[in-house]
């Protein structure tokens, strides 16, 4: 069942451990297969190397529908995205270390890229003083005006009709933070 979107999820958890924006057990993926049900990585599964059986089938209350395994951490996060916003069908989590470094020395970020300045115009940074999002709204409001949001100290989380679209997001916010960080050294 889903034999085609795991094997999707795969290729991309792999692409964000390959990129570095992911490591050992971080990270998570969604992806809205129905309505009401969602393929969701299983809790401490290592995206680099993700099994098909360490993906879930999860309805939106997050009762496992199918699997033998235990949700991520974030399951309420992911299930909280997909619940308000109808469209998304894709949602990322991930610990991209040029982001994470930048924002905790940082509070703004400056656009050098013209892409960057179509994509990520209205990024925002919330605070986060948890391994596990504890207090989702203000992830949802800020995801209502941006695809893609920065959780201080612990990563983003980003939001697409696709995986293209969502990690592509994490990419280009990456390059930026690193941009950021090589400008701010003082050679």
């Amino acid at each position: 069942m889903y034999k085609k979107e795991k094997k999707e999820i795969v290729y991309w958890a792999s692409l964000l451990n390959e990129r570095g924006f992911v490591t050992a057990r971080s990270g998570n993926i969604s992806y809205k297969v129905a309505s009401y049900k969602i393929l969701l990585t299983s809790h401490d599964s290592y995206l680099g190397h993700l099994e098909e059986n360490q993906i879930l089938l999860v309805d939106l209350e997050g009762k496992v529908l199918k699997g033998n395994l235990e949700p991520t951490s974030e399951k309420k996060l992911h299930l909280s995205i997909h619940a308000k916003f109808k469209d998304t069908k894709v949602v990322l989590h991930a610990h991209s270390p040029y982001t994470v470094a930048f924002f905790h020395y940082f509070d703004k970020l400056d656009i050098f890229s013209f892409e960057a300045k179509i994509y990520l115009p209205n990024l925002r940074v919330i605070p986060q003083n948890t391994p596990t999002v504890t207090d989702i709204e203000p992830v949802l409001n800020v995801l209502e005006n941006s695809n893609i949001v920065v959780l201080k100290n612990h990563g983003v989380v980003s939001k697409g009709c696709d995986f293209k679209e969502a990690f592509s997001l994490i990419e280009l916010l990456e390059e930026q933070a690193k941009v950021n960080l090589l400008t701010k050294v003082r050679f």
